[in-house]
C-alpha cells in the first residue's frame, strides 16, 4: 500500500511540475524597454516597462474633457506629443479618471500629492501581440521615454520582464501586422 501512494504521490509531482512549466513558456519576454504601436493612434513609441508602475501611460499635453450630452461618451481632446516632439491633435472617448500619486519632490506641502488623469482605452501592440487595455494620458517631456507600460498591461500581455535586457520584442510585427490589415480593405 505504501508503494502504492509512493506512486501516486511521484506520479502528481511529475505531472505538477510539468504543467508548470508548460505555463512558464507561455509567457513573453519583455526588457526594461519595449517598441509599443499604439493602434488607434497610428504611433509607435519607445516604452519604459516598469513593474512598479500599475498603469500605462503616454506622453500628451493639453487634455481637456468635454461632457457628452445625453448618452453621448465624454471625449477628451489633448495633444499628442509625437516621438519626432511634434504635436498632433486628438479627440477620443473618455473611460474614466484616476488618481495618480506625484512624487514628494514635484509639489509643494499646500499642494495635493495627487494628480487626476484622463484614461482610454487604447490598443497596445508588443511583438505582434495585441491587447486593449487602460492608458492615462501625462506629461512625459521630461521623463527618458514617451511611455511607460505598467503591471496590469504586462499581465494582459502575460509578460516577465527581463531587468538585464532592452528590446526583446520585433518591433517590426506590429507596423506589418496593420500595414496588411489596411491594404486588405
Amino acid at each position: 500500500m505504501r508503494f502504492v501512494l509512493l506512486i501516486l504521490l511521484l506520479t502528481n509531482t511529475i505531472l505538477f511540475s510539468a504543467a508548470s512549466h508548460a505555463n512558464e513558456d507561455s509567457h513573453e519576454i519583455f526588457g526594461l524597454s519595449e517598441y509599443v504601436y499604439i493602434e488607434e493612434l497610428g504611433v509607435q513609441y519607445k516604452a519604459k516597462i516598469d513593474t512598479g508602475a500599475e498603469s500605462a501611460s503616454i506622453n500628451a499635453i493639453n487634455a481637456k474633457v468635454e461632457k457628452g450630452s445625453g448618452k453621448k461618451d465624454d471625449i477628451v481632446h489633448f495633444d499628442l506629443v509625437m516621438p519626432d516632439e511634434t504635436l498632433k491633435s486628438v479627440s477620443l472617448p473618455l473611460s474614466k479618471h484616476i488618481r495618480i500619486k506625484r512624487r514628494a519632490a514635484d509639489y509643494d506641502e499646500d499642494e495635493k500629492d495627487y494628480s487626476r488623469r484622463p484614461v482610454l482605452e487604447l490598443t497596445l501592440c508588443i511583438g505582434g501581440k495585441s491587447h486593449k487595455v487602460e492608458v492615462n494620458l501625462a506629461d512625459r517631456r521630461e521623463f527618458s521615454k514617451p511611455m511607460l507600460v505598467g503591471s496590469e498591461p504586462l499581465t494582459a500581455f502575460n509578460a516577465l520582464v527581463d531587468p538585464s535586457k532592452k528590446y526583446m520584442q520585433n518591433k517590426t510585427l506590429c507596423a506589418k501586422k496593420y500595414e496588411s490589415e489596411e491594404h486588405k480593405e
